[in-house]
């Protein structure tokens, strides 16, 4: 290797459990991994905090710093080239089979490109992705999620004959719910399609789509069959979007769709394809983030009873406290780069056009960034967690998850004077490396009387 760049302090390596250690690669496999990566990811941090994993193909960061380093420099650590890397996975004889796969991951997106690219994709974004409009959400954010829980808990009873949900119960009675059905999943894609002008109908539709997408994109190593379901839903997807912007185009609405397709910097717009592949990535990555803040942290406080007390005797804490939930368990657990040039990091030496995941939910658990890493900790003062990456790629949503998951849990704690998981709870995750969330949450809970 010729002269590297050095990253972290050069004495990490020592000590070090072998490259492709036998249980190490057993434990990175779902659904163990999936199930709880934090033991893995523990014991990366203390023997092998950069680790090449056979399995994955790739070299794993899991040091707090380190991880901060590879989502923050981009210059060393690249987005351009994952997509490309991740296809050469597939078998040669399936790439006729997945024209539309190839295509897609091979159009200006912004979160597979960086700067100068990536600063004007993100600038034409930021125009319409604006504070002003996030702001103006709350109260649609708000009343919607209301509508969602009135299913199950409705408001305005008052104990005395008041309205009950479908399922009869009131205030009082115990009813059994699944939170991601309820709330966690249908709230966000209702925020964002609102947001883009989907509307309710089409709802099943994005569902469908994003599934493919998420499901490709956050495997741990490209698997043929996804990509060909991939394939089918991309064309559906594309088909839909380029349908919306062409409407966008003859009759503008206020919606962000509308401002992304007028939308100008330095006297250049979006190109079609451009703004079609950057709509697919919003809409799933603003939907499956927030859904997973709402269930993952729902979870946490459900395991942690004095934590959830806390926050309902200190309603103030709540913005914190979505801090400290992103960070104990982060919906987002990983981003990939591709090096640029030769690194020695962490003492171990990389060559340039290398692929390199650094896992989000272990640097938010490193016990050099975090005092008491593994306690949950509402009153946890100045949390800044890694869980929406960092650089010039930090997640440009992260506003709007924020919001919305503030709403949701204010609202469970106001319609609910208990909560608790059902019984047979079976702790089933999606077996999906980079977005980490539950496949259900059955939920037994007492409606508070208003």
């Amino acid at each position: 290797m010729t002269t590297a760049t050095v990253i972290g302090p050069p004495d990490l390596a020592s000590g070090s459990l072998p490259d492709g250690d036998e249980a190490v690669e057993a434990a990175l496999h779902p659904p163990s991994f999936t199930t709880d990566p934090y033991p893995v990811y523990d014991r990366l941090r203390a023997e092998a905090p950069v680790y090449w994993s056979p399995y994955f193909g790739q070299w794993l960061v899991a040091r707090g710093e380190l991880v901060v380093e590879v989502a923050r420099q981009w210059e060393i650590f690249s987005s351009v080239g994952w997509d490309s890397f991740f296809l050469s996975q597939l078998p040669d004889d399936l790439r006729p089979q997945i024209p539309t796969v190839i295509d897609h991951f091979s159009t200006v997106n912004i979160s597979t490109q960086d700067p100068p690219v990536h600063t004007r994709l993100r600038r034409l974004l930021s125009k319409a992705f604006t504070p002003r409009r996030i702001a103006t959400l709350e109260d649609k954010v708000r009343a919607r999620a209301e509508r969602l829980l009135d299913e199950v808990a409705p408001a305005g009873s008052d104990g005395e004959g008041g309205e009950a949900g479908e399922n009869g119960a009131g205030p009082g009675d115990e009813v059994h719910f699944d939170l991601i059905a309820t709330l966690a999943y249908p709230l966000p894609v209702a925020v964002i399609g609102e947001l883009y002008g989907v509307g309710d109908s089409d709802h099943a539709d994005l569902k469908r789509w994003s599934k493919a997408v998420v499901a490709y994109t956050g495997s741990s190593v490209a698997h043929p069959h996804l990509a060909r379901e991939l394939d089918v839903a991309l064309a559906e997807f594309r088909a839909y979007l380029h349908g919306l912007v062409a409407e966008r185009r003859r009759r503008p609405r206020d919606d962000l769709l509308s401002d992304l397709v007028e939308a100008v910097d330095e006297g250049e717009r979006l190109a079609e394809d451009e703004l079609v592949a950057t709509s697919i990535n919003l809409l799933f990555a603003g939907h499956e983030t927030t859904t997973n803040l709402i269930g993952n942290g729902t979870l946490s406080l459900l395991r942690h009873p004095d934590q959830l007390a806390l926050l309902r005797s200190r309603p103030e804490l709540l913005p914190g406290a979505i801090e400290e939930l992103l960070r104990f368990d982060s919906p987002v657990q990983r981003v990939r780069r591709i090096t640029t040039c030769d690194i020695l990091i962490g003492g171990r030496e990389i060559p340039k056009g290398t692929p390199v995941t650094a896992f989000l939910g272990s640097a938010n658990r490193d016990p050099e960034l975090w005092e008491r890493p593994d306690e949950l900790d509402v009153t946890r003062p100045d949390v800044f967690p890694m869980s929406f990456g960092g650089g010039p790629h930090y997640c440009i949503g992260a506003a709007l998850a924020r919001l919305e998951g503030r709403v949701a849990f204010e609202l469970l704690l106001d319609r609910f004077e208990h909560l608790e998981l059902a019984e047979g709870f079976q702790n089933r995750w999606h077996p999906n490396v980079a977005f980490r969330g539950l496949v259900e949450l059955p939920l037994r809970g007492v409606p508070a009387a208003s």
